[in-house]
């Protein structure tokens, strides 16, 4: 029945143009019971089939509680592993896919292309106390600063999107993650699908119940997209990257780029698009 009754919102919204457009962005470290980095992360490990089904899952339910919602255009960009981790054959067949790389540092935004970004999947930044598989970029970095204010992943997507006018409404992850998007985003609706459970090990939801916690936060997100602002860092913007000591270093090296907008910054950092 949810098919039907997703379709008909979907043809609805691209029919009449009304319907809002959503950008869901993914990672694989958030989703729940994945919390082992050499067992669940990568092409070859042991579960990493596992995790990959597990995602896919969250995605999907993101997508059709964005549906339900009145959707008119779900986007997933495929954020985990080089944008090498989710399938077209797997996705929900109302959405559509972004894959490759490098990727752009205009984080495949333009001015308002979207009403509303969704993370699924994400994880928390690096040095946080009581989260999973913490980390920025990779699990070299020790800190990453924007203007002195220290963020992760989800910061940085939500500063670039904040630059072209669009606001992140919605995460679900680990509890430290979703703490971290309410400090950027206090109306955000989050699901935390895990927890910490001890030094290695988590606490997660089933699936089923993770899939209907996301579903219904995404319904009630895109539902008052409109309503939320977007993150916006004014002029001039410094870039900090210290990283962890390497073998044999007593100290982390430190790398700054600078522009006189956010998105001039990450053009000095990872190229112009």
């Amino acid at each position: 029945m949810w098919r039907l009754i997703a379709g008909i919102l979907f043809i609805a919204g691209v029919c009449l143009g009304q319907g809002p457009k959503i950008l869901i962005v993914t990672d694989l470290e958030g989703v729940g019971g994945v919390n082992d980095a050499d067992e669940q992360l990568l092409p070859g490990q042991r579960r990493y089939m596992e995790s990959r089904k597990i995602l896919t899952g969250e995605v999907n339910a993101a997508v059709e509680g964005a549906l339900l919602a009145g959707a008119g255009e779900i986007v997933i960009w495929d954020g985990h592993d080089g944008s090498r981790t989710l399938s077209v054959d797997e996705i929900h067949p109302s959405a559509r896919l972004i894959q490759g790389k490098p990727t752009p540092a205009n984080y495949y935004f333009s001015e308002k292309l979207y009403d509303g970004v969704m993370f699924v999947g994400q994880h928390a930044m690096a040095g946080t106390k009581n989260a999973v598989l913490a980390h920025t970029q990779s699990f070299s970095v020790k800190r990453l600063t924007l203007n002195d204010r220290e963020v992760g992943e989800m910061g940085q997507v939500a500063a670039i999107a904040g630059y072209f006018g669009i606001p992140v409404i919605m995460l679900s992850g680990d509890e430290a993650a979703c703490l971290e998007m309410t400090d950027l985003q206090p109306k955000a609706a989050t699901v935390a699908v895990k927890g910490l459970a001890g030094k290695q090990s988590s606490l997660s939801l089933s699936h089923e119940v993770a899939k209907q916690k996301i579903r219904e936060a995404a319904r009630t997100a895109v539902a008052h997209a409109r309503d939320f602002n977007p993150w916006k860092i004014p002029g001039p913007v410094e870039l900090v990257f210290e990283y962890k000591p390497g073998p044999g270093e007593t100290a982390g090296r430190i790398v700054t780029f600078r522009g006189a907008t956010v998105l001039e910054a990450y053009e000095a950092w990872l190229g112009k698009p």
